[in-house]
């Protein structure tokens, strides 16, 4: 648990600073002063006689890469299946398999792990997708490990695929927490429903819903837009398969949007466009989510590799095939935005956090660039989205406290977490009968859980 005040004052010294806020602009080199949780100048030559410095000599300093779709309950299950196709494949391992026999203490060991390896990648806001809250226990140990790793977060609390609980959606009365906890709640709605968006509603939390194409009906967006049920308090995820108007729809009515370039290709979601870019092409600002880490790394930079190919490769095709209203190719500089103040927008919290603004809070990174496969560094932007990679982050900083520094997290017992996770995993397993396979091309058909909650 985090302590309740952190140290006076940090200054970052002397580092090339990407500030992401167009009115303090960008410096080859500068300083950051961040006084208690806060942010309190950008700028050159700054000076505070009894700050704690930090040599940011040879680093970029910039705000914290803010992730607003994953799934942390996932943590537990990394690389588990990395040949999966279809997203039933995926449910029917995971969800309504594994997923089922979770324990609260497994709960909390996956979500910290998630909270641990998004730190330890410079990522100091997620947005917690948790599609598995079984119980109240369950929900409570994820916040608890939330609250154990020190990350800025929202946890959208969703009942089990496929189940019908008691608890959800009204636990969110109980959960809900004052508007400077560095962990607060939310509503996660796979479909659409305006009575459980109601719910959120009313106690002011944020609606996620995943959202994708309608191949078996019409789409809601129409009725639910007639009813001023689409707000700016919606998130949407995925986004595949939309019509131009749904599209128009959810640019009218100020839907949040984000994108998963990585997942939304590996279960083909997406079969004729790239949405991060259809999301552009109608006035929106999608974000960078990496949703799932069951079949890829779990940090941000793969998916702004990804981001930048896949829209580089569809507007570059439609170019060389003569369309004159193709999209211009991306530049990195739109790829960072959208996985850091993009983000902070998304999740409401840009007033807050995605940019290094005095006043806003001390959640900032510093990324080295004298590394074998940095150095010589020449372009900052292009280096952070193109070149760097985990290891590279070397101090992490959510609300003035240092959660990485010279490279390793701070106050973490990696040995003892691993531990537990490896004895967390073992029971999961066992309960779901399945027997590993360090070669499996194809992750075994496992029979659904039957439980009642």
């Amino acid at each position: 648990m985090q302590k309740k005040t952190p140290p006076q004052r940090t200054l970052f010294k002397g580092g090339t600073v990407l500030s992401l806020d167009v009115s303090i602009g960008d410096f080859t080199i500068a300083d950051v002063l961040v006084e208690g949780s806060r942010i309190t100048a950008v700028g050159p030559n700054l000076s505070a006689d009894d700050a704690r410095v930090i040599d940011a000599t040879g680093n970029i300093v910039m705000p914290g890469f803010v992730n607003p779709h994953q799934h942390a309950w996932l943590g537990l299950l990394r690389g588990l299946l990395p040949n999966v196709e279809t997203l039933d494949e995926y449910f029917n391992a995971i969800p309504f398999a594994i997923g089922r026999y979770y324990r609260p203490q497994d709960m909390h060991l996956a979500t910290l792990l998630t909270s641990l390896s998004c730190l330890d990648a410079g990522i100091t806001t997620i947005l917690d997708a948790a599609h598995n809250s079984l119980t109240p226990e369950h929900t409570d140990a994820a916040l608890e490990a939330l609250d154990r790793a020190g990350l800025r977060a929202i946890h959208m609390v969703g009942k089990p695929a496929g189940m019908t609980v008691k608890h959800w959606p009204g636990e969110i009365q109980r959960l809900k927490r004052s508007e400077d906890a560095l962990a607060n709640v939310g509503l996660f709605a796979l479909i659409p429903d305006a009575n459980h968006w109601a719910v959120a509603r009313e106690f002011g939390c944020r609606i996620l819903t995943e959202f994708g194409g309608w191949d078996g009906g019409p789409s809601p967006l129409p009725d639910l837009h007639a009813r001023g049920m689409l707000r700016s308090d919606n998130i949407f995820n995925h986004c595949c398969r939309l019509s131009g108007d749904d599209w128009r729809i959810l640019a009218d009515a100020g839907v949040n949007v984000t994108v998963n370039p990585r997942s939304d290709s590996l279960f083909g979601l997406e079969t004729d466009g790239f949405p991060y870019q259809t999301a552009l092409d109608y006035g929106l600002r999608p974000a960078l989510g990496i949703d799932i880490d069951t079949s890829q790394g779990g940090d941000m930079f793969g998916e702004m590799h990804v981001a930048f190919a896949q829209q580089r490769t569809f507007a570059q095709r439609r170019r060389a095939a003569g369309d004159k209203s193709a999209p211009a190719p991306i530049h990195v500089q739109a790829i960072l935005e959208a996985a850091t103040i993009d983000g902070a927008r998304v999740m409401g919290l840009e007033s807050n956090v995605g940019s290094l603004t005095p006043g806003k809070q001390a959640d900032l990174i510093m990324i080295r660039t004298n590394g074998i496969a940095m150095f010589p560094s020449h372009n900052a932007v292009g280096n952070v989205v193109h070149m760097a990679n985990r290891s590279d982050v070397r101090t992490v900083m959510v609300a003035g406290w240092l959660r990485k520094h010279e490279g390793q997290l701070v106050d973490v017992d990696v040995e003892s977490v691993r531990r537990a996770a490896e004895a967390s995993r073992e029971y999961l397993f066992d309960a779901a009968g399945y027997q590993p396979d360090a070669f499996e091309d194809a992750f075994p058909h496992l029979q659904p859980a039957v439980l009642t909650a």
